[in-house]
């Protein structure tokens, strides 16, 4: 079972804000090649492949590519990006390994740009997904249409986010 920190081709092809983000947390991502007992359970309870899992700065990957940031990759770099903003929600401490398994809100993956929509009130997953929405619109992969909105919402990816403290707030979800 080996354990790698991200790559200098990975940091950089990151969106910035979250790379900014990651860094002013003090996060220090690793992937590490295996799975996860729990993401053993869930690939059983969906009847599905065990899902990579974030836990802390690790990210169980099964036999990740040496360098997500190859061509060819962009599909691995998007869910890289989503892992990512797991590993930013723990080094703040948005998010807890007992958070996430008490409350149903964070395993939805849906979710809507609306005027209500507030960054501290989405799960884990839906956080996640806009984070890797994000990037795929960037890489100019997925329709821009909801850029304005994202940016909006994402504290990171504000067109200012270098002058946002990036760490939200410590909250008991």
């Amino acid at each position: 079972m080996s354990v790698r920190d991200l790559t200098t081709g990975e940091w950089a092809g990151l969106s910035a804000g979250l790379a900014g983000a990651l860094r002013a947390a003090g996060a220090r991502p690793r992937l590490r090649d295996a799975t996860h007992p729990g993401a053993r359970i869930a690939g059983l309870l969906r009847r599905s492949p065990p899902p990579i899992l974030t836990r802390g700065e690790v990210i169980w990957w099964p036999a990740p590519p040496k360098d997500l940031s190859r061509a060819g990759l962009e599909p691995s770099m998007a869910i890289l990006q989503h892992e990512l903003q797991h590993v930013l929600d723990y080094s703040t401490g948005w998010l807890t390994a007992a958070r996430y398994l008490s409350h149903r809100r964070h395993w939805s993956y849906d979710w809507k740009c609306g005027p209500g929509t507030a960054w501290d009130a989405l799960g884990a997953e839906q956080r996640a997904a806009m984070a890797q929405q994000i990037w795929m619109i960037e890489q100019g992969l997925a329709p821009a249409d909801d850029i304005v909105a994202l940016r909006r919402i994402v504290p990171w990816a504000a067109p200012d986010s270098e002058t946002i403290n990036p760490a939200p707030a410590r909250r008991g979800v």
